[in-house]
């Protein structure tokens, strides 16, 4: 069983109020794979974590569009109370590379646009417009060409 569809079947258990069903299975994916995937997250049954999902962590204000992809050793993280309008919002197409980490401001919520791409090791702090790469820390957009 992949983590993807472990947590796909966490948020579903978590919005039809199981929340004890939806704790166990969030524990099931920390224990095989060790990754923070929180029911109260929104996600799209086509996500793709690769690597198993190794070392992911998420915070449950996370908003993920249609065919993400997310590498190992990723941190999607903001400063806001559970449940806040506080976001971070992932648009589709998106890639998110090895040990990437995007962290909201306090009480700000951060928007990565469809088709962006995040470098390998980038640190995200601010907006990402659609189809631009971020590399670096903290991110830089790489010029279009």
């Amino acid at each position: 069983m992949s983590p993807v569809f472990i947590w796909w079947l966490s948020c579903r258990a978590y919005q039809k109020r199981m929340k004890g069903l939806a704790r166990l299975l969030k524990s099931i994916n920390f224990l095989l794979y060790r990754a923070i995937l929180p029911p109260e997250a929104e996600i799209c049954r086509d996500l793709v974590l690769d690597h198993y999902a190794l070392c992911v962590v998420v915070h449950p204000n996370v908003v993920i569009g249609k065919n993400v992809r997310i590498y190992h050793q990723v941190t999607l993280a903001t400063e806001a109370c559970i449940g806040s309008s506080h976001k971070i919002v992932i648009g589709d197409n998106v890639i998110i590379g090895v040990g990437a980490c995007v962290v909201a401001r306090p009480n700000r919520g951060l928007v990565i646009g469809e088709g962006a791409i995040i470098g390998a090791g980038a640190v995200v702090t601010r907006d990402v417009e659609p189809g631009q790469t971020m590399v670096g820390v903290p991110a830089r957009p790489l010029p279009r060409r």
